[in-house]
Order: C-alpha cells, then structure tokens, then sequence
C-alpha cells in the first residue's frame, strides 16, 4: 500500500499537459513530490507555482540524469516529450535508470508510463516510437502500468475563440473526421488513481478516452458555438502551414530539426485521412464517473477562462 507520507513520488515533464492536469491531485495525497522539467524557465515556473515540490532541471537523453532524478523514488509518473525524435531511446534510458535502482535495493514500487492509444499504427511515427516503450517496459521485471491517452480535448483553443467576433477555429486536417476525445482533465484524474491505488493497477494497460462516441472537428466546433452563443466555424489550414506552425510551437518556439517534422508530417497525413478513435469504457469505470462530455469540458473552459479574467 501506497505510504502517503513518505513515498516520494517522481512526475517528469512536469510543465507539459498532462501532468499539469495531475500535479493538483497528487499534492492532495502525497506529501513528497519530485518535478522534472528540461529548461531552468520551466524550473522556476514550477517553483514558483508548487513551493512544497522539489524541482530538478533533467534531461530524459542522459542516463545519468535518469539516475539522479529517479533516487529514492518509489512510484513515477513517466511522460515523454512529445515529437522528440529519439523518444524510444528516452523511454528506454530512463527505464533501464528505474531497474537499476531496484536492483540496487531501492525503493521503487510502481511505474506509470503514459503512452499513447493505439501505439501499434506503425504509420504514427509519434506512436509507434511509444509501442517500442511499452515493449521495454513490460519486459522490464518492474511493475509497471500503462495508460493510453487519445486525441486531447485541449487541441481546441477556446480562449482564442471566445475573443474573436467571427470565430474560426483552423484545423490542421480534414475538419469532417472523427476522433474520440480525451480532455487533460480525465487523464490527471485518471493517473493520480492509478498511483494512490498503485496494486490495483499492476501490470494493466488502459485506453484513456472520454467522448462516448467519435467527433469530428466540424462537430465540436458545433457543441462550443452553443456554449459560447456564437457561431464557429472549422477550416482546414493548408498541409505545409499546418505542419510547419504547429510542430515550431512544440519546438518552443525554434525552427524544429527535419525528423521532428517529418513525425508531425506524417500524424497529419493520417488525422487527415483516418482520424483516433477508441472507447471510453475503460476510463468510465477507473474514474468509477461518467468520463467529461465534449460539451461539458467546454463549459468547463469558459468559465475558467472567465474566472481568470475577473
């Protein structure tokens, strides 16, 4: 059983999405937390945000960073940064940091890794790298869970929206192809249950999906016109425009190298043709509550967006 007043617990990429979404559940439960991030900008905002964490500046590429960051953990939170072109290999070397130190009598206990849905379409470059992790962990001997997150709710940008007369949201691919719909919300939830519950969820893999039924972009955009009162619209970006924006801004910013673009390329391609789809079941019974509606997450945004403007 998990002992919420000594296990340290270890979330890396601790500025991204997904852990933002599970930071707040874990400071509720556990009182030691360890925050990994890459860059010092990252490291002071978190500093700053969560004063009872200890933050370290690490870098998933260095197998002894993997080893200083993963001392007297018990239970980790593993995301990858996302497009990153040698992501197996950041997975791999931070797992075999993790069975070095059980091996060394540490005290891990429990591995969460949060991968992908559907990390067998060899298509999906971004997803074929995570099924290579998968593979490694399971092989590992470490106890482990995988989580297996679908296309975010978060895509959308509703404050973006919400200020313009006309809204238009710009798709990146075809607007009429369906995806199931995860939102951060879920999957923090999702993850800080796993790790609180820690036996119960040994050596399980989970679809993380909380629409019930697939949406198309032009759909979504529907459900939020009828939450903000305005009509908006989706329109798809040009192939080259949408590549090139979207995989800079993962790159913070900085032009991106050839294979971090080739990866954004070719999941492009496929959105456009074939979109994610997946079933919320699963993710229904771990939260043991209905996963968050599309409509409800828009709901959910507007108000947050207008609380923090007051």
């Amino acid at each position: 059983m998990p002992d919420f007043q000594n296990d340290l617990i270890l979330i890396t990429c601790a500025s991204g999405k997904q852990s933002a979404a599970l930071i707040p559940h874990i400071l509720k439960s556990y009182k030691k937390i360890r925050l990994q991030c890459n860059s010092s900008a990252s490291a002071e905002s978190l500093r700053q945000k969560y004063p009872n964490t200890e933050v370290v500046q690490a870098d998933l590429f260095s197998a002894s960073d993997c080893s200083r960051i993963i001392a007297d953990v018990t239970a980790c939170w593993l995301v990858l940064p996302p497009f990153h072109p040698h992501e197996t290999s950041l997975g791999t070397t931070f797992i075999d940091a993790c069975i070095a130190q059980k091996d060394s009598q540490g005290p891990l206990q429990h591995v969460v890794y949060s991968s992908v849905i559907h990390p067998i379409l060899q298509k999906l470059l971004n997803h074929d790298c995570k099924r290579y992790v998968e593979e490694y962990l399971i092989e590992s001997g470490l106890d482990y869970t995988i989580l297996q997150p679908t296309h975010m709710m978060e895509m959308l940008p509703i404050a973006h929206l919400m200020q313009q007369e006309n809204p238009t949201h710009l798709c990146n691919w075809n607007p009429t192809t369906k995806f199931s719909f995860v939102t951060t919300r879920d999957v923090g939830e999702a993850g800080a249950r796993v790790l609180e519950q820690r036996q119960k969820h040994i050596a399980a893999t989970y679809q993380l999906v909380s629409t019930k039924s697939p949406l198309s972009y032009t759909e979504a955009c529907e459900i939020v016109s009828k939450v903000l009162g305005k009509e908006v619209k989706a329109q798809q970006k040009g192939f080259e425009d949408a590549v090139n924006t979207s995989i800079k801004m993962i790159n913070g910013g900085k032009e991106p190298p050839k294979a971090m673009k080739e990866i954004g390329s070719r999941m492009f391609l496929y959105y456009n043709e074939r979109g994610l789809i997946g079933n919320s079941n699963v993710l229904g019974w771990l939260l043991e509550r209905e996963p968050t509606s599309y409509e409800q997450w828009a709901k959910m945004k507007v108000e947050e967006i207008g609380s923090a403007s007051k």
